[in-house]
């Protein structure tokens, strides 16, 4: 079975690499952002519980003090009536992920033994009035080194 963990920063902490991300779209003449925040996304594949993905979250991915975390996709949802767009950046099959092999390692540490399988990515939420071919060019130009990621909007 698969699960998603999306970890950000709390609502009261600032989001420095969404503010560069807006910078950056603003650098490429796209003036109607408003908004950018970010989260981690961490995807897990294997024989594990949903009380495993709760440790692996709680143990290794978070950092209680300034970030939370939402499980498979529970905090799009509640964003979504909010007027985001919502891009997901994962990196391409077969390109090397070293922040998914780190985790792995981490997982072992925590004491989880089963087989997991990890990827990672990163969720830009943008709010603002944009055209779907500004999306296009946020994604392309700012988001997303197409020769090593893919991206989806939601």
């Amino acid at each position: 079975m698969g699960y998603t963990v999306e970890v950000c920063n709390k609502k009261d902490i600032p989001d420095a690499f969404g503010q560069e991300i807006k910078n950056s779209i603003r650098e490429t003449g796209i003036s109607g952002i408003e908004e950018v925040f970010t989260a981690d996304l961490y995807y897990f594949e294997g024989d594990i519980s949903s009380e495993d993905i709760e440790k692996i979250a709680q143990d290794v991915l978070l950092d209680s003090v300034i970030q939370q975390y939402f499980l498979d996709d529970v905090h799009i949802r509640n964003i979504k009536e909010e007027d985001y767009v919502v891009v997901d950046v994962f990196y391409k099959k077969g390109v090397t992920d070293a922040v998914a092999e780190t985790v792995s390692v981490a997982i072992k540490d925590a004491g989880i033994k089963k087989e997991v399988r990890v990827s990672t990515g990163k969720r830009y939420y943008l709010k603002g009035v944009f055209t779907k071919e500004e999306i296009e060019r946020i994604c392309d130009k700012v988001l997303a080194n197409r020769l090593v990621q893919d991206y989806s909007i939601k």
